[in-house]
Parts: C-alpha cells; structure tokens; sequence
C-alpha cells in the first residue's frame, strides 16, 4: 500500500499569491482610471453648464460678470462671478471641480476670467487624462 500525502508545495502557494496579487494590482489601477475619466467628463459638463449660465447672463446685461482684472477661482456661491449669475437668476449655484483641490502637484479648480472690457471670458480647467474627445489632458481653456 502505497502511502500518498496530499497538499500543495511551497512554489504553488508562492506562485497562486503573485497571481492573485498582480490581478489585484491591475483591477485597482482600472478602477482608478476610471474615476480620472468620470471626473474629467463631469468638468467638461461642469463647463458646458457655467458656459450656458453666462450666455444667460449676457443676454440680459449684454456684457459678462466683471473679473477684476484676474482670473477668480470659481467655488460655487460666494466668489463675484458666481455671485453675479445667481443674483441675476442666470444660476442657483454653481459646480466646483469634482476634487476642488491639489492632487500630485496640480490644482483641481475651475477658473474664470473676463476679457476685451466684458466682452468676452476664458473659462479654464484641469484634465486628468487624454480622453475626452476634442479636449487634452492638461490645462484647457474654453472662451463663448
């Protein structure tokens, strides 16, 4: 009678944990894409609305909220750009960046400036990634 033990080796148990922990790895760096590409879609629909606010805006007062000179940091409610679309009913609020802060270097915030005596306005932002069609990754700009 022959006497069998029954198990796995040591090199089976290594090689099942490398496996399973390099899938680990590749499952979170997917996951992690994907929030970096759902948040830059939701700054360029962020854009799209703030863009949609102004126009009402001009077309009211034919001229764009006054920046002072300088791009304001856009955070919704209390900044003058924000304050001048909601007391006119162009808005309720405004959207703020989906991190509205710093984040490997780089500043996650939307900005606004107005141009050429307010008549015209650069809206600018940061994407995370290349994938958003018509837009790179990087610092945009976007003007009416």
């Amino acid at each position: 009678m022959k006497i069998t033990k029954q198990g796995f080796t040591l090199i089976e148990l290594l090689v099942v944990v490398a496996i399973i922990g390099l899938l680990a790895t590749i499952i979170l760096y997917s996951v992690s894409t994907i929030k970096a590409k759902s948040r830059d879609a939701r700054r360029v629909t962020d854009v799209k609305v703030i863009q949609q606010g102004l126009s009402m805006y001009y077309n009211d007062n034919f001229l764009y909220p006054d920046s002072g000179g300088s791009a304001i940091e856009i955070n919704g409610s209390s900044d003058d750009m924000s304050q001048a679309l909601i007391n006119n009913g162009s808005m309720n609020g405004l959207p703020v960046d989906p991190l509205n802060g710093d984040m490997g270097g780089v500043t996650y915030k939307y900005y606004y400036q107005s141009l050429d005596s307010q008549d015209d306005y650069e809206l600018t932002f940061y994407l995370e990634t290349n994938t958003v069609q018509n837009r790179s990754q990087g610092i945009n700009v976007v003007k009416p």
